[in-house]
């Protein structure tokens, strides 16, 4: 049943999404007037999310990493700007989102030079 609608932002038709989950990543989904991925979609904007400044565990961490991911394929960001510290939560993450690169769920990561306490995820490529 769908949760609400995502809107194409080349010809402006709506279209009804369903909510997603990480098996999903990346979503596909044609829009019904010009074809376009309405997924593959975004408007430039950045996602922040700090998973490792208020006590979490590293499996906390985790989870609020795939939450922000989720969050940012729901949505028209282009990047996620992650806040992961400088410990094991970072190493711990790098290695989660090495793995999410070969399986094509995000485009891209790097650290935020010159701050290697935040990385930021390219959900989609520019078009």
């Amino acid at each position: 049943m769908p949760t609400h609608s995502r809107h194409c932002l080349h010809c402006g038709m709506p279209a009804p999404t369903l909510r997603l989950h990480m098996d999903m990543l990346p979503p596909v989904l044609a829009c019904r007037k010009c074809d376009e991925n309405l997924y593959q979609q975004h408007d430039g904007s950045n996602l922040t999310g700090d998973i490792a400044h208020h006590h979490e565990t590293v499996g906390r961490a985790l989870q609020k990493l795939d939450a922000l991911l989720l969050e940012g394929w729901d949505g028209y960001y282009q990047h996620l700007r992650l806040i992961v510290g400088g410990g094991l939560i970072r190493e711990q993450v790098l290695g989660q989102l090495h793995f999410y690169q070969r399986q094509h769920r995000l485009s891209a990561f790097r650290e935020d030079s010159p701050n290697k306490g935040a990385i930021v995820v390219r959900l989609r490529s520019s078009p």
